[in-house]
C-alpha cells in the first residue's frame, strides 16, 4: 500500500507533531485523497523516517524508523539541456540513494545556467514519491574537481562489470564524451558498455552497479 511521504529536513527524533505547509497539504488532500487518520510518513533526509497519520492538517507521529546507508556514493553528472531527461536523471539518482550529487559543466556541455532551486525541487519530489529516508547533498559547480573525482566512465576505458570492485566516487561524462584534456586528469577510466549511452542511462546504470 502506498503511503505518502513528506520531506521536512528540520525535524528530529523528539518531534511528536509535524505541521505541513499549505502546498503539500493541498497535494495530500486534493491529489492523493488523503483523509484524517490516513497514514503519512515524514522524512528528514538523514536516515530517519517518522511514521504517522494525518490529523487536523498535521501529521501526528506514532513511531520512528532509523536507517543506515548501505553505500556512500559521490557522483558527478553533467548538466543536460533537455529538461525532461535531466529531471528524470536527478529523480532516479535520488531514489537510488546517492549520497552526494555534483552537477556541473564539462568542455562538451552546452553553455547554459544551472537552476539550483529547480534541481532541489525535483530531488524533493523524488524523495516524497519513493519514500526514501535519505536526501543527497546537491552541489552545482562550473567545473569538475579532480581532487574529488579521479575516476570516470568513458568508452575508452576498461570494462566495468558487476564483479568489478565497487567505486564510491566517480564522474559521468556528457554524451559528446570527455575531451582529451579532461580524460588526462582522471587516474582511472572505465566503461559499462561498448556503445554510447545517454548520460542519464550511464548515470543510473553506474550507480546501480555500485549498490
Amino acid at each position: 500500500m502506498f503511503v505518502p511521504t513528506i520531506y521536512q529536513p528540520e525535524i528530529d527524533s523528539k518531534v511528536q507533531k509535524v505541521t505541513i505547509e499549505n502546498s503539500k497539504l493541498h497535494h495530500l488532500k486534493k491529489v492523493l485523497r488523503i483523509k484524517d487518520y490516513d497514514r503519512v510518513n515524514v522524512s528528514n533526509g538523514t536516515g530517519q523516517l517518522f511514521l504517522g497519520q494525518l490529523v487536523n492538517d498535521n501529521v501526528e507521529i506514532n513511531s520512528l524508523k532509523n536507517y543506515e546507508r548501505k553505500e556512500s556514493l559521490t557522483v558527478f553528472v553533467p548538466y543536460l539541456r533537455e529538461k525532461n531527461r535531466f529531471r528524470f536523471m536527478i529523480e532516479k539518482l535520488v531514489e537510488l540513494g546517492v549520497t552526494r550529487l555534483f552537477i556541473g559543466k564539462t568542455q562538451n556541455t552546452q553553455n547554459t545556467n544551472i537552476d539550483y532551486e529547480k534541481i532541489q525541487s525535483w530531488a524533493i519530489s523524488a524523495l516524497e514519491q519513493s519514500g526514501t529516508p535519505f536526501f543527497p547533498q546537491i552541489v552545482t559547480t562550473e567545473s569538475i574537481d579532480y581532487s574529488i573525482f579521479d575516476t570516470c566512465f568513458d568508452l575508452t576505458g576498461s570494462s566495468f562489470t558487476k564483479d568489478s570492485p565497487k567505486l564510491n566516487t566517480f564522474a559521468i561524462g556528457p554524451e559528446g564524451g570527455w575531451s582529451p584534456e579532461e580524460l588526462s586528469n582522471f587516474k582511472y577510466i572505465y566503461k559499462i558498455s561498448d556503445f554510447s549511452l545517454r548520460t542519464e542511462t550511464a548515470a543510473i546504470s553506474a550507480v546501480s552497479l555500485m549498490l
